[in-house]
C-alpha cells in the first residue's frame, strides 16, 4: 500500500507539473517567455557583476548532482549505520524521485531555454522545469527531514537553511541565464508538493 501511495504521489505531481507547462505554453512567445520572464531575466542581467557571477556559479553548482549524489549517499550510509534505515529510505525516494520528476516533466513540456547569448554557464536539455531548483529543494528539505534522527533539535533551523539554499541555486539558474524565472518557480513548487506528500506518508506509515 505504501509503495502504491508513493507512486501515485509521484504521478499526481508528474501530472501537475505538466499540466502547468502546457498551461503556461499559452502564454509565452516564440522563444518560450512570458512577458514577467523577460522583465525578470532583464533585471538579474543588467545588475550582474563579476562577484556575483561566482556566487551565482558556486550556488549552482552546489545545486547539482555534483553535490547532490555524493551528499546523500554519504548521509544515507550514516543513517544506515546508525541504524535510521526508515530515514535513509525516506532520504533516497525523495532525491531519486525528485530527479525522475523534472526529467519526465521537461521531455513532455518540451520548453526553450532562454537564448544562448544570455548563458553564463552550460546547460543541457530543455527548460521546464529547472532541475536544478527541483532537485536541491527536495534534497535539501529531505536532509532537514531526517535530521531529526541524528539530532532532535534540527529539523526546524535545518528546514531554513535548507530553504535559503534551494532560493538561492533557483535565483542562480535564473541569473546565469539558462531559465526562465517560471521554469524555477515551477521547481520549486512540485518539489514542495513532492516532499510534503513523501513526509506526510512516511508521518502516516510511522503511526
Amino acid at each position: 500500500m505504501l509503495v502504491a501511495a508513493v507512486v501515485l504521489s509521484f504521478a499526481a505531481v508528474l501530472g501537475a507539473t505538466i499540466g502547468a507547462g502546457e498551461l503556461l505554453a499559452n502564454a509565452e512567445r516564440p522563444d518560450g517567455s512570458t512577458g514577467i520572464d523577460r522583465s525578470i531575466t532583464s533585471w538579474f542581467v543588467e545588475h550582474r557583476a563579476s562577484w556575483l557571477t561566482t556566487v551565482a556559479r558556486a550556488l549552482s553548482t552546489i545545486g547539482s548532482q555534483k553535490v547532490l549524489l555524493p551528499l546523500v549517499a554519504v548521509v544515507t550510509i550514516v543513517l544506515i549505520v546508525r541504524g535510521a534505515r526508515r530515514q535513509a529510505v525516506l532520504l533516497v525516494v525523495i532525491w531519486a524521485g525528485a530527479i525522475e520528476l523534472y526529467t519526465l516533466a521537461k521531455n513532455v513540456v518540451d520548453r526553450p531555454r532562454p537564448p544562448m547569448h544570455l548563458w553564463l554557464t552550460s546547460a543541457s536539455s530543455t527548460a521546464f522545469p529547472s532541475g536544478h531548483a527541483t532537485q536541491s529543494l527536495s534534497t535539501f528539505a529531505a536532509l532537514a527531514l531526517v535530521s531529526a534522527a541524528v539530532v532532535s533539535t534540527a529539523r526546524r533551523p535545518a528546514l531554513a537553511v535548507a530553504v535559503v539554499i534551494a532560493a538561492g541555486v533557483g535565483c542562480s539558474r535564473v541569473y546565469l541565464g539558462v531559465h526562465w524565472a517560471t521554469d524555477v518557480l515551477a521547481g520549486w513548487l512540485a518539489a514542495a508538493c513532492w516532499v510534503a506528500l513523501i513526509a506526510w506518508l512516511a508521518h502516516t506509515r510511522k503511526t
